[in-house]
């Protein structure tokens, strides 16, 4: 029996969800443990790497009630194998605190890193509600703002299959739409305009630039990126769209940054280029 292409979207991203505990086994052990607030999840890794060149911070995904900063899967050899310095955040959970709270936990570990790592150019790079997460604090002034930074402050943003840019969008029907409305509606409630970074970019600021990969199957982030991405350059920013055609919403996380992965070499061609 065929399964139908929403049903098994509906179950990869159910499967998304799930938390993975220790998934960076060899290498964790390595990381340093930084706090950037009282709460346990205020605390961000940071990998040993080179003393100078580019810091590559990552948000982990998890519908934004789900997952941790152990979620690391290939990036430490990735970061290893292209001289950069990696960090991966923790951030609170939903129901805990909404995704406002959650960004502003991620522009916390910007500020952490850009005052223990000065001078250094500094990309966030998040998948799935992280994604959400980075390219709202990369547009959205008030969270580095009140750390006395800008966006500017961030040399890029890289963001893994997104969706919720514009969470007052239409989510579409059947199996996912309704597992994103449920989504969205705990992590945004009634503030989802105030929290979606499309709605966000308006014009005389300056953005950091934006690359925007989404995977082919899933229409909602295809649209979603390429909103993000208009609004962006409509406002005097830079943001390039990238398809991914043959992975799934995991395996572009899972699979980013081993030997040989498309998206993870094109992510380093873009960090080389705006370090």
């Amino acid at each position: 029996m065929l399964i139908p292409r929403r049903v098994l979207l509906g179950l990869a991203l159910a499967a998304s969800l799930t938390p993975l505990k220790a998934v960076a086994q060899g290498v964790s052990g390595r990381a340093r443990a930084i706090s950037f607030g009282s709460h346990p999840l205020q605390t961000l890794d940071l990998y040993p790497g080179p003393d100078e060149g580019a810091v590559l911070l990552f948000v982990h995904g998890g519908g934004w009630s789900r997952g941790e900063r152990g979620m690391v899967h290939d990036l430490p050899a990735y970061a290893a194998r292209h001289g950069l310095t990696l960090a991966s955040t923790s951030y609170r959970l939903v129901p805990e605190v909404s995704a406002r709270e959650a960004a502003a936990d991620v522009a916390a570990a910007v500020a952490r890193l850009k005052q223990d790592l000065p001078g250094r150019p500094l990309f966030l790079m998040g998948h799935s509600a992280g994604a959400h997460l980075a390219a709202l604090v990369g547009v959205d002034p008030d969270y580095l703002g009140a750390h006395g930074l800008a966006p500017a402050a961030i040399a890029g943003v890289i963001l893994l299959d997104g969706a919720g840019y514009d969470a007052t969008g239409d989510r579409g029907g059947g199996m996912v739409g309704r597992a994103l409305g449920r989504m969205y509606e705990q992590a945004f409630g009634a503030a989802a305009a105030a929290l979606s970074p499309t709605l966000r970019v308006g014009p005389g600021r300056v953005y950091p630039p934006y690359l925007i990969f989404h995977i082919a199957s899933r229409r909602d982030s295809a649209a979603q990126s390429r909103g993000l991405a208009e609004a962006l350059v409509r406002a005097g920013g830079r943001a390039e769209v990238v398809v991914a055609p043959d992975d799934s919403h995991r395996g572009i996380n899972v699979g980013f940054g081993a030997p040989g992965d498309p998206e993870g070499e094109r992510a380093a061609r873009f960090i080389a280029a705006e370090s």
